[in-house]
């Protein structure tokens, strides 16, 4: 079987499931689980899916965790087993272990109403609603068409609120399927209150109610995607209530999974693109620039659509990458000279053209931007350039291109891997920060000491406040960050802005800037008061600016609030995860001591440290820090030198904050 595998690019969903099971019995668990997760490629039914299901549900405990893991809690409007069974296989390719619990058929809007039930003593980390269009209180025509939405959608915020209040836990909403009889036929165009017309006004007013914390799958979409007929077939509904035909199962589980895994934190970040072949027709170097099919004829539209696309993915926060064999002049005279190209130089984070292999270059690329290469996405129109990429660097996903370059963007629409919670400013700047990185490290390449090269930088961090212009980016940043995370600790934006209005509080937001680029807030410590201490809670870094020494201004910041409140030391602790040991040894080469800490089952290999105000403390002094324009003691800063003292908790959140600022938000 692993023979007839390796002779086909994609291996059938019948051998994947095979290989998962012959693994399994073989005692290769690992084998296992790789097979089970290879089989959610393809186009497997629900027997399929269900049997991989099986397979790691039994070998997933034997393997090594992966980057996430969350407490899912199904809550349907119909019979939602199927769907419950398959969101763990799905939820594992997407990076995630899940444990689920699923209510009753139907019985939602009670186990969420009812505070006591077993829904709420689960402690869902997610809440999947699978409901389906026949739930929607909406009448065949409303004489009242826009009070009607209004009060569906109250409906169904006032439910996502109740959850937030109770437990906390993230909405991930499946949106309505529009249904494929319509009694009015084609005039329910026209007609503003026809049901059809009100279903798709819910599901854009829902979008637009949905902030932080919660999300949809547009679950109409997909529908569209396989055809209404398809999704729901009446057959299942009468026989099982089961709302989406069963083949769609597993599509279904796929994209939730995939939205899951967004606001888990677990999605996919760069998109690293060959060019002979993906971004144009043709051989470069062979055909020359004049030769290669781009912008013009059937052919040449096929290759600009995929540059359209990947512009779009840029403009959503999906960095760019370039990934080539081929002479690095010439491929950038195509960038710069061809007048069908889309894509120009200053859109691609990390552009390398050499004649490494592709593995290498991959690694190079990932290195270099600062990411971890399960952050990469590969795309090249030749196979065995792919099936290389799959053997060496295994972290990376393959995107696997048809023959025919006019598939080439469903192909990368289908890659479900880069969903996000929400768009911010960051988003649509993040392959120009990535890019200075890569300026960045060839600058520091060339310098002659590392001190040198960061007074080079003219670096200047500034402390900003906590508001309703930086939560977005600071949720996302909280969400996301993986290496420099001393905590690990995943929060939405309301619960961020609950945490940062008790007066206990003090949290810092940093925005830094150098020669080569703004890299926006890239910081964020938010720390309570602990009896005599301040206790960092949350402390976590973008991976753009690891290394810089800005860890060691926010120290001295840190020092001098706890001096400021009065009090004696500032203590903090390292949660070890498979992707954080960048910062275990941060506390300890900041100068402070290891303390002893109650045993905390859930907390193994968890170190504490704790470093008194009074014990003398210079950070390098290697960039310059601004506080905000607030009068305050003089402390000593940066350097050792003095400066003000960061701005008073109770003034860096600037908005409206909830009545109720004692409830705890976290796990």
């Amino acid at each position: 079987m692993t023979g007839r595998a390796a002779r086909s690019e994609l291996p059938s969903a019948k051998l994947c499931r095979d290989l998962a099971v012959a693994h399994e019995r073989a005692g290769d668990p690992a084998g296992a689980l790789r097979w089970s997760l290879a089989l959610t490629d393809t186009d497997a039914d629900l027997g399929a899916w269900s049997a991989a299901a099986g397979v790691l549900r039994r070998c997933l405990p034997r393997t090594a965790p992966l980057p996430r893991s969350a407490r899912v809690a199904v809550l349907g409007s119909y019979t939602t087993s199927q769907l419950t069974a398959l969101l763990p296989l799905a939820a594992a390719r997407a990076g995630v272990a899940v444990e689920t619990y699923e209510c009753g058929y139907g019985q939602y809007r009670q186990e969420i109403l009812d505070p006591d039930s077993e829904f709420y003593r689960f402690a869902p980390d997610v809440v999947v609603l699978a409901v389906h269009a026949g739930d929607a209180v909406l009448p065949a025509v409303s004489e009242h068409p826009d009070a009607a939405v209004a009060a569906e959608v109250r409906r169904w915020t006032s439910l996502w609120e109740t959850m937030r209040a109770r437990c906390g836990a993230r909405i991930v909403q499946h949106a309505f399927a529009l249904p494929a009889e319509v009694a009015l036929g084609h005039l329910a165009l026209r007609t503003a209150g026809s049901r059809p017309a009100l279903l798709a006004r819910v599901n854009a007013e829902l979008g637009r109610a949905a902030g932080d914390g919660v999300a949809l799958v547009d679950c109409d979409r997909l529908a569209a995607e396989v055809g209404r007929r398809a999704w729901f077939d009446p057959r299942y509904w009468n026989r099982a209530k089961q709302a989406v035909a069963l083949d769609q199962v597993p599509l279904l589980a796929r994209h939730t999974a995939a939205v899951i895994g967004a606001q888990l934190g677990a999605s996919r970040k760069c998109l690293v693109l060959d060019l002979d072949n993906t971004l144009w027709g043709g051989v470069l170097g062979e055909e020359g620039l004049a030769g290669i099919a781009l912008g013009e004829g059937p052919l040449g539209e096929a290759f600009a659509a995929v540059q359209d696309y990947a512009l779009e993915l840029k403009e959503r926060g999906v960095v760019l990458a370039v990934c080539s064999k081929n002479n690095d002049a010439d491929a950038r005279e195509a960038f710069e000279r061809h007048p069908g190209m889309r894509l120009r130089l200053d859109d691609i984070a990390m552009f390398s053209a050499c004649w490494d292999d592709k593995p290498t270059q991959l690694r190079r690329i990932a290195a270099t931007l600062g990411l971890g290469l399960d952050a990469l996405v590969f795309v090249d129109d030749n196979p065995a350039e792919r099936e290389a990429v799959r053997q060496l660097v295994p972290e990376v996903d393959v995107v696997a291109l048809p023959a025919d370059p006019h598939g080439y963007v469903r192909a990368l629409a289908d890659y479900p891997f880069f969903e996000t919670t929400a768009l911010t400013a960051e988003d649509a700047a993040r392959t120009a920060a990535y890019r200075a990185r890569a300026e960045f490290a060839a600058a520091e390449a060339a310098a002659t000491s590392l001190e040198e090269f960061h007074r080079g930088l003219d670096m200047t961090a500034t402390v900003v406040a906590l508001d309703e212009l930086t939560l977005p980016r600071v949720a996302q940043l909280v969400g996301k960050t993986n290496q420099f995370n001393l905590t690990g600790r995943r929060r939405s934006a309301e619960e961020i802005a609950r945490l940062a209005a008790e007066p206990g509080t003090a949290v810092l937001c940093i925005r830094l800037t150098d020669r080569f680029a703004d890299h926006g807030l890239v910081a964020v410590v938010i720390a309570v008061t602990e009896g005599d201490a301040l206790a960092v809670d949350t402390w976590l870094m973008s991976c753009r600016v690891i290394g810089r020494t800005l860890e060691d201004e926010v120290a001295g910041l840190l020092l001098a609030e706890a001096r400021r409140r009065g009090l004696a030391r500032v203590t903090g602790h390292h949660r070890p995860s498979p992707k954080n040991a960048l910062v275990a040894e941060l506390y300890p080469r900041l100068g402070f001591r290891p303390v002893d800490a109650p045993d905390d089952p859930g907390a193994l290999g968890t170190t504490h440290w704790s470093r008194s105000v009074d014990a003398p403390y210079a950070s390098p002094g290697l960039l310059r820090v601004v506080l905000p324009p607030v009068a305050a003691p003089r402390v000593a800063g940066a350097g050792g030198q003095a400066a003000e003292s960061p701005m008073p908790s109770r003034h860096v959140f600037a908005q409206p904050r909830p009545q109720s600022t004692r409830e705890e938000v976290s796990r």
